[in-house]
C-alpha cells in the first residue's frame, strides 16, 4: 500500500470518531512510516528543468529530533512537484561539532543542503533565514521534522499559488474562534475546518508554518524578519509569529482545502510537542498579546480582516 493509497484513507482533522478514529489513525500512520522507508532514492532528486519561480523548501531540526529528521525530509525529496532546493537550518548552539546521523547527511547526494546558524531561534529557523535571503522569483515553503509529507504538498500549494500569487498559502491553517462570551478562544484551539481563507484570502487565518507554508518574494516585509524582535515577541510561537508579520506586511493568506487530512508522523519523533506545551501552559496567549502589543496595526487587520 503505497502513500497516495493511504492518504485517501483518512479522515479530516477534527472528525471524532470514538475509539476507532484514533485506531484507524494509527494505523494509517503505521503504513506511512513502513512506506518511507521501503521507497528509494537515487542520486539528485530535486529539480532541475527551468522555471519562472523556483521553490526551496525550507525546515528545521534540534537534538531530540535529528535521528529521525531525514524521513520527513525524504518526504520532500520523494515529492510530485519537485522542488529545486530543500535546505535544513540548524543552530551551531545546539550542533557545536556539526556531528550528524549519516542517514541525514546521505540525503545531500540527492540534493538535501545543511546549513549552521549562530542563533537559535527555534522553529523561526525554518523561514529565517531562508526569507532574508530570498530572491525574486523564489517560492519559499516551509516544513517541519517530524512529518511525513503526502506526495501531492507542494503540487497543492503550488496550484493555489498561481491563483492567488500574492498570498502566503498554506495547507492546513486555523480560524479565529471565540467562546460564547465573545472572548477570544486559544489559539491552539482555534478551528481548523471552516470556510475562512478558503476561497477568499483572509488575515483571520493562522498557519501551520510545518504543515507546508508558502511564501511568495515580499510576503513578509524583510525589515520585520527580525531575530531579537522574535525572542522580544514570539520565540517558541513561529505559527503566531507569520500571522502576525503576514498582517504587518498587508499581505493575505489562504489555504488548500477545507478538510485538511491528518499528517502522519515520524512514530519515534513525538518526544518534543512544542504546540502541546504551548495550549497546556497556556503561552499563546501570552505570545498572541506580546505581538498584539508589539504591532497593533496588524493586530487590527487580523480582527477586521481588513
Amino acid at each position: 500500500m503505497n502513500r497516495r493509497f493511504t492518504e485517501r484513507l483518512k479522515l479530516p482533522e477534527s472528525v471524532r470518531i470514538p475509539f476507532f478514529g484514533g485506531k484507524w489513525y494509527q494505523f494509517l500512520n503505521k503504513l506511512d512510516n513502513k512506506s518511507i522507508q521501503k521507497e528509494m532514492l537515487s542520486g539528485y532528486m530535486l529539480n532541475t528543468e527551468p522555471r519562472e519561480e523556483t521553490v526551496t523548501a525550507s525546515l528545521t531540526s534540534f537534538p531530540a529530533r535529528i535521528a529521525y529528521a531525514h524521513w520527513a525530509i525524504k518526504s520532500l525529496i520523494l515529492q510530485d512537484y519537485k522542488p529545486d532546493r530543500v535546505v535544513l537550518w540548524l543552530s551551531e548552539e545546539q550542533f557545536p561539532d556539526h556531528k550528524l546521523p549519516q542517514q541525514l547527511t546521505d540525503l545531500t547526494e540527492n540534493g538535501l543542503e545543511i546549513y549552521f546558524v549562530a542563533d537559535n531561534l527555534y522553529g523561526h529557523k525554518k523561514h529565517y533565514d531562508a526569507l532574508l535571503a530570498q530572491k525574486e522569483n523564489e517560492l519559499v515553503i516551509t516544513f517541519d521534522d517530524d512529518i511525513i509529507y503526502p506526495p501531492n504538498s507542494i503540487a497543492k500549494l503550488i496550484k493555489t499559488h498561481e491563483k492567488f500569487p500574492k498570498c502566503v498559502v498554506c495547507n492546513r491553517a486555523q480560524a479565529m474562534a471565540y467562546d460564547d462570551d465573545g472572548k477570544m478562544q486559544n489559539p491552539g484551539r482555534w478551528k481548523t475546518i471552516s470556510n475562512i481563507g478558503l476561497h477568499e484570502p483572509s488575515q483571520k487565518l493562522l498557519p501551520s508554518n510545518g504543515g507546508g507554508c508558502l511564501f511568495p518574494f515580499g510576503a513578509v516585509k524583510k525589515e520585520l524578519v527580525d531575530a531579537e524582535l522574535i525572542k522580544k515577541t514570539a520565540l517558541k510561537a513561529d505559527d503566531l509569529w507569520v500571522m502576525f508579520m503576514c498582517a504587518e506586511s498587508d499581505t493575505k493568506v489562504i489555504k488548500t482545502c477545507k478538510y485538511h487530512r491528518i499528517f502522519s508522523v515520524v512514530t519515534e519523533s513525538q518526544v518534543v510537542q512544542l504546540a502541546t506545551a504551548n495550549i497546556l501552559d497556556g503561552m499563546y496567549f501570552e505570545r498572541f498579546n506580546n505581538l498584539k502589543n508589539a504591532f497593533p496595526t496588524a493586530y487590527e487587520r487580523i480582527v477586521t480582516n481588513k
